[in-house]
């Protein structure tokens, strides 16, 4: 396929950041306005332990999934992980196996980012100092609670614990509430530690029927002490001898920032995707549910973050433009990159039934993110233009691709007719072999999805007024078309105004 004109926009803006060799990487995720979600589902205070349970098993899944995690430790809406790997946290599953008599109101979404460290000791600190901020946030948590529950409010509550000491805390829980804080459940006051375990199991029965026994690894969750050489000298296969301090490791955790003054593109890919549509019979060479449903994630995306101004997909990609301007989580790029992808897989899931009501989502979809800054608004057209340069010729290449398999040749030999050909060689072959017209396919197939907001009127009734009113207000858009200077011309507002 031919290169064009707009190509160099990948040529020169766009970089793969790599996190440093020879480095344990910590990858930290954390809920996503979370105060908010467990007020939505009425989560228990101070703890929900089904909550809790649940995050833990997707960090146990995290574990069964990507076998160089060697050890996770959580507390509340956090987790982390500890590996020489470099994913991004998939959306919460499986949510009715643990609140089967709850719905879920609104899509869970995680931020995430990355910090490393150079040897055995600082890991061991970072996570004493985790299991350290645990007690202290559970220990407040429980007083503040049993305080609100007692009939104080929250202010008064808060005002009451100002100051105090842990051991002032231990006290006002005996005297007042007669709870000893030792004997609260150890997951609440200790976080869950996930790790690997060797243990034995029957693998089979031999002829004389008796077991036959190999030691395998088995994901395990704890609630101990990780401060201290007691559980790592116990379990020395996780990690290796240190001494334990712990604040300091706070100076690893550095923030990659976006530069200032530039046009952020937030780009996510589905990863393995020929593999999930697959596994899901999607339609060759487009299916159109699927891409509606790209389309319709994509514009609540649009309506959540308003510092987005556009957004533009195709296939299992969409680009998100946010003005130059943005100081959303103030331009931090792990930040920015792990919760999109993080919420897009959210919506994309919680939207499913309602584009496939007959076909079970089988596996869930995973989006990875990438950030691109453009210094200029030509150079950002340009990206544009060149990702739906892009999407013609992969759509184009895939509809004659797939005419050739329908019509009975196998996969090599379909490639072997489309090596080298031009899109003048494709449309001839469309329209001679297959009395097809490339031009008269769907918009959205070939040119893509433009997702923008714009003002709408709609009439209003207001009391002690006769006639209707009209007012205006802003309502997200998908359109299907091409994206050259005329469009900018007609709608202006797009990248000027960033206060819509």
């Amino acid at each position: 396929m031919a290169n064009s004109e707009y190509e160099y926009v990948k040529r020169e803006f766009e970089f793969d950041r790599h996190l440093p060799p020879s480095n344990w990487i910590v990858v930290r995720i954390d809920g996503c306005h979370f105060h908010r979600f467990s007020k939505i589902h009425t989560f228990e205070k101070p703890n929900d332990e089904n909550a809790l349970r649940l995050m833990n098993a997707c960090a146990t899944a995290m574990l069964e999934k990507f076998p160089d995690i060697v050890f996770s430790y959580g507390v509340s809406d956090e987790y982390r992980s500890l590996s020489f790997l470099e994913k991004k946290p998939n959306s919460i599953t499986g949510e009715k196996d643990f609140f089967p008599n709850k719905e879920l109101k609104e899509p869970p979404y995680f931020d995430a980012r990355a910090v490393c460290y150079p040897n055995l000791k600082t890991i061991r600190d970072y996570l004493s100092w985790r299991q350290v901020d645990c007690h202290i946030n559970n220990q407040y948590n429980t007083c503040f609670w049993m305080l609100v529950k007692s009939g104080k409010s929250e202010q008064e509550a808060q005002l009451a614990l100002k100051g105090t000491f842990s051991k002032d805390k231990n006290e006002l829980l005996a005297q007042q509430f007669q709870i000893n804080y030792d004997d609260e459940p150890a997951i609440f006051r200790k976080g869950s530690s996930i790790y690997r375990e060797k243990v034995e199991a029957v693998v089979k029965i031999d002829e004389y029927r008796s077991p036959i026994r190999r030691t395998q690894s088995k994901v395990t969750e704890a609630h101990v002490d990780i401060i201290g050489p007691d559980f790592w000298e116990n379990h020395q296969h996780i990690l290796r001898e240190g001494k334990i301090m712990h604040e300091y490791v706070k100076k690893f955790d550095i923030n990659c920032m976006l530069p200032p003054c530039n046009w952020i593109v937030v780009r996510i890919n589905a990863c393995q995707f020929d593999q999930f549509s697959k596994i899901h019979s999607f339609d060759k060479p487009n299916d159109e549910t699927a891409l509606r449903l790209m389309n319709a994630s994509a514009s609540l995306m649009v309506e959540q973050y308003p510092d987005i101004v556009f957004s533009y997909g195709f296939s299992n990609e969409f680009s998100f433009v946010f003005h130059e301007k943005t100081e959303l989580y103030q331009r931090q790029e792990s930040l920015i990159l792990s919760s999109f992808s993080s919420y897009f897989t959210s919506l994309y899931m919680t939207k499913w039934k309602e584009f496939f009501p007959h076909k079970e989502l089988m596996q869930p979809p995973r989006f990875e993110a990438k950030a691109l800054c453009y210094p200029k608004l030509k150079i950002l057209y340009e990206y544009l233009s060149w990702r739906q340069a892009e999407c013609h010729t992969a759509n184009q290449h895939s509809t004659c691709f797939w005419m050739l398999v329908k019509s009975g040749k196998s996969e090599n030999e379909a490639h072997e007719i489309l090596k080298g050909t031009l899109s003048k060689d494709k449309n001839e072959l469309l329209f001679q072999q297959f009395q097809m017209n490339y031009n008269n396919e769907p918009a959205m197939f070939r040119k893509g999805s433009c997702i923008y907001r714009q003002k709408v009127e709609e009439l209003t009734k207001e009391e002690y007024i006769d006639n209707d009113t009209t007012r205006e207000r802003w309502e997200v858009k998908v359109d299907h078309v091409d994206m050259g200077p005329g469009f900018w011309r007609k709608h202006p507002w797009i990248m000027n105004n960033c206060n819509q």
